[in-house]
């Protein structure tokens, strides 16, 4: 898959200047070799596609980080849940949306929508142990 495919399929990728050639290119070759066409079928662009995105999105988050870290919170993923006690006063706050999809088996993809698609993906074609 060429970076000229990648970003016709996923749009959000768009701009070269965020996401420069060489870069989307090095994932992509990363991608390639994860996603088999033997064990992926017709389904193999989805997957190369699905995990360049998830790892240009956590490179891009990480580049934002300005408090020192490197961005090591970034893959964090979101907050499920939330608990605090004022005083005598529980209160607890479920979390929807994204972060309460996880699964539990998806490790850092759940990071990502991307991720997740990806993770999705993998387990439909059966690759079990060939995802790590």
């Amino acid at each position: 898959m060429t970076p000229a495919e990648f970003r016709e399929m996923i749009p959000a990728f768009a701009d070269a200047t965020v996401f420069p050639d060489a870069t989307v290119t090095r994932w992509l070759a990363f991608a390639e070799k994860r996603c088999p066409l033997e064990r992926w079928q017709d389904l193999q662009p989805h997957g190369i596609a699905f995990l360049a995105a998830h790892h240009l999105t956590l490179i891009a988050a990480a580049s934002k980080a300005t408090d020192g870290t490197g961005g090591l919170d970034a893959a964090g993923g979101g907050v499920v849940s939330e608990s605090k006690t004022v005083g005598s006063i529980s209160t607890s706050i479920s979390r929807g949306g994204a972060a309460a999809t996880a699964d539990i088996r998806g490790g850092d993809y759940n990071s990502t929508s991307w991720g997740k698609q990806y993770w999705s993906l993998a387990a439909t074609i059966g690759a079990g142990g060939l995802v790590a």
